[in-house]
């Protein structure tokens, strides 16, 4: 019992550890993309897609695991999709001193690790809105989950996890830049490795952004709500 206990607390740490093996050893060995500090620059950007990732596709489908809290009365549902938000952020603190440790031990952890706080805020309220939309979606239509799920495969590949946004062509970095998560990974690895910061322009506009969509997520929300029961 207590073995199992630990491997689940540890598995978000294994998992993230050996995405990082893959892909440093892809694109630092076999692939060389000329980034400095390599596995604390991916590394930093994982636990940010990871957290967002796995919130989302859990807060989707939410309404319909949860239907039996649906169904009673007076319960405050539009909590399960915050609630299927903020779980997978148990992941980020298990894996925080994993990447503490990396700064240390590679000598870019900078002052600036103070306004990790923020940002972790703003990507919450970014993840909430989304979720809050998702979830009452997927009541109406099923399949809105999966989609979400092909969606966040693609996010994945145009968000600079695994590579700068340097090495992408001028043209196509402006297409990049309004993936609300690439100034999210950016302004990471700006508090944390102490890199160029995204845009001020950006930043507002992410961080606007992101209120905006959770206002408007939690007024379709509640306006779709009275018929989640009959749906469900």
């Amino acid at each position: 019992m207590h073995r199992f206990t630990l491997l689940g607390w540890a598995w978000p740490v294994v998992r993230q550890l050996a995405q990082l093996a893959v892909f440093v050893f892809v694109f630092s060995t076999i692939l060389d993309l000329g980034v400095d500090n390599f596995p604390v620059f991916v590394f930093s950007g994982l636990i940010a897609w990871g957290w967002f990732s796995s919130g989302i596709q859990q807060a989707t489908g939410a309404l319909i695991a949860q239907r039996h809290l649906v169904f009673q009365p007076r319960f405050p549902v539009g909590v399960l999709p915050v609630v299927s938000v903020a779980v997978p952020f148990i992941d980020v603190l298990l894996v925080l001193p994993v990447l503490a440790i990396m700064l240390i031990a590679t000598g870019v952890l900078s002052w600036t690790v103070v306004l990790l706080a923020p940002l972790l805020v703003v990507q919450f309220v970014l993840m909430t809105g989304l979720a809050w939309l998702g979830s009452a979606a997927n009541v109406f239509m099923r399949d809105v989950e999966n989609v979400i799920g092909v969606l966040l495969t693609l996010t994945f590949y145009c968000t600079p996890i695994f590579y700068s946004i340097d090495n992408i062509p001028e043209r196509y970095q402006t297409l990049l830049r309004l993936n609300p998560m690439t100034t999210m990974v950016e302004s990471y690895r700006g508090v944390l490795m102490g890199t160029d910061f995204p845009s001020p322009r950006r930043l507002a506009a992410v961080t606007i952004g992101s209120i905006a969509l959770a206002g408007l997520g939690w007024l379709a929300f509640r306006r779709a709500e009275p018929r989640f029961v009959d749906e469900l």
